[in-house]
């Protein structure tokens, strides 16, 4: 789990900013992987992730979800020559395996190597909403629409790590024993404990009035600077993003020949992009204090 990036409060603009304002900021970081597998284009998409998640102080948990990434991608790099041998230039002619002739391309290599790049650039994305992100203010987002499910979630949230333990101190006490009972009987306990802490949870939240529960009120709360600058940041990235797929920018063609476009406008998103994702840090009125628009 250390791998997993965390929410933890921190000073910075992403953290004080609303859920769902941070929440659309790292979709529109998550915009350019889903439209673009141009390689100079996603390393713009990648810079604006990792800029952003450093001055929002998450860089620690950006690298451990590297860390978790980067054997998922050298896979693809590594897969996806062997079983797709498409492409004109012919790097490694090797022998049959099982009636297959191993033939491997620099169009499937760099095929391969974008369709990782893609994978990490999303991934990274998603760690910095992972990292930045309340998951009590983002379900509090939700209560409104389903507040049954929104109480699930946060219990869940919360009773997953209890049963994780519980399942580790029965592992331990079966090996305390003379004769070590199967990993079944183990998960067998584990799974009634579960459901018994299930109905002992259900019993008393309905004993605190749960089962008659009622859609929340609305209150309305005026957004502070960091909301503001967050979610201008936010739409910047996204519009950025899409009007230069509009306007031409992320060619890139694997087959038959390598072709990769080096236009204005790729040159244009991969600079914006990561100087917008910073925008929210820039500025005196991006450091903390009382934050009203």
């Amino acid at each position: 789990m250390r791998l997993v990036p965390t929410y933890q409060p921190r000073p910075s603009a992403l953290h004080s900013a609303r859920a769902g304002v941070t929440t659309s900021f790292c979709g529109a970081l998550a915009l350019v992987p889903m439209l673009y597998d141009n390689p100079l284009v996603l390393a713009g998409g990648l810079a604006a992730a990792v800029m952003a998640g450093i001055a929002a102080g998450v860089g620690g948990e950006l690298a451990r979800a590297a860390r978790l990434t980067l054997p998922l991608a050298l896979l693809i790099v590594i897969v996806n020559p062997l079983v797709y041998r498409e492409g004109e230039t012919l790097l490694v002619r090797g022998g049959e395996l099982l009636g297959y002739r191993i033939e491997i391309t620099l169009e499937a290599l760099a095929y391969g190597g974008v369709a990782s790049l893609r994978l990490f650039v999303l991934i990274t994305a998603f760690a910095v909403f992972s990292a930045c992100v309340d998951p009590d203010d983002l379900l509090r987002l939700v209560r409104r629409v389903s507040y049954r499910s929104a109480l699930t979630a946060s219990l869940a949230t919360r009773l997953a790590p209890v049963l994780a333990r519980d399942a580790l101190r029965m592992s331990d006490a079966a090996r305390c024993r003379p004769q070590r009972p199967a990993r079944a009987a183990v998960a067998r306990a584990t799974l009634a404990g579960a459901l018994d802490r299930a109905v002992e949870v259900a019993a008393a939240l309905e004993l605190r009035g749960y089962a008659s529960a009622q859609r929340p009120p609305r209150y309305a709360t005026a957004w502070s600077r960091h909301d503001v600058r967050v979610a201008l940041a936010a739409g910047a990235v996204a519009l950025t993003a899409v009007a230069a797929r509009v306007a031409g920018a992320g060619g890139f063609e694997a087959y038959p020949a390598l072709e990769v476009a080096t236009s204005p406008a790729d040159a244009l998103a991969v600079v914006l992009l990561p100087l917008l994702a910073l925008t929210p840090f820039a500025g005196a009125r991006a450091r903390l204090g009382v934050a009203h628009a």
